[in-house]
């Protein structure tokens, strides 16, 4: 088992403190448990609390109740310095923006996570590998600015491998994208999902792309249900 979520609550502090009454809950008791290789795909609609789960997951966001494992580890229990650790080792990162720093190259952006903490092997040659079999091998030296926004979010994807996490996240990565590019990019998960054996979890509206992952799940009201049946 390589995730395991058992009853997580998230609750916000009302706006009116003086309204009385329990403070509302975004998520309720929420459980889960992920094979490490496995695919699964969150869906509900907006409000429903699922980028909440998935910055949860991540370590972005903390819950306010609940125990939730990755790799036996309990990230309830770490340190802020032990969670960006965590996040850094074993965690890819993928949003709907893809969030590259545009003064620098396309090679550049993808090594930056790799500056945190010195890495076996040599990244250089891994990131390159990468980039070619995302097909940006002739673009290393463009910044992202000289890029299409399918050329962007494959950029994303490599970056998110290139520390070679246990898990990646990813967050509406098809949001922002044109029909042929989300069907490009959803083909690159799976194969990386297949390939790398990465656990990969997916946040989306875009029902195509959340049906070809191994699992189906949908957010209603606060509550986690497999939808796949």
């Amino acid at each position: 088992m390589l995730l395991s979520l058992t009853n997580i609550t998230k609750q916000y502090a009302a706006v009116d403190d003086d309204a009385g009454g329990a403070p509302p809950s975004v998520l309720r008791d929420v459980n889960l448990s992920v094979d490490a290789g496995n695919s699964l795909s969150i869906v509900g609609p907006s409000g429903s609390g699922k980028s909440t789960l998935l910055q949860i997951i991540g370590t972005l966001d903390t819950p306010t109740s609940g125990q939730l494992l990755l790799d036996g580890q309990d990230l309830t229990k770490q340190s802020p310095d032990q969670l960006a650790l965590i996040r850094n080792e074993k965690i890819g990162f993928i949003f709907q923006s893809h969030h590259l720093l545009p003064q620098c190259t396309v090679l550049e952006n993808v090594l930056i996570p790799t500056l945190v903490h010195k890495k076996n092997g040599d990244v250089e040659a891994r990131a390159r590998k990468l980039l070619g079999r995302v097909g940006l091998s002739h673009r290393l030296s463009h910044r992202p600015g000289q890029l299409s926004g399918g050329e962007c979010q494959r950029v994303a994807v490599v970056r998110a491998l290139i520390n070679q996490p246990k898990l990646v996240l990813a967050d509406e990565p098809t949001g922002a994208l044109d029909q042929k590019s989300a069907e490009t990019l959803a083909e690159l998960l799976i194969e990386i999902n297949r390939e790398e054996g990465v656990t990969l979890i997916v946040v989306t509206h875009a029902m195509p792309l959340a049906q070809r992952m191994g699992t189906v799940y949908e957010l209603r009201e606060g509550t986690l249900v497999d939808a796949s049946q």
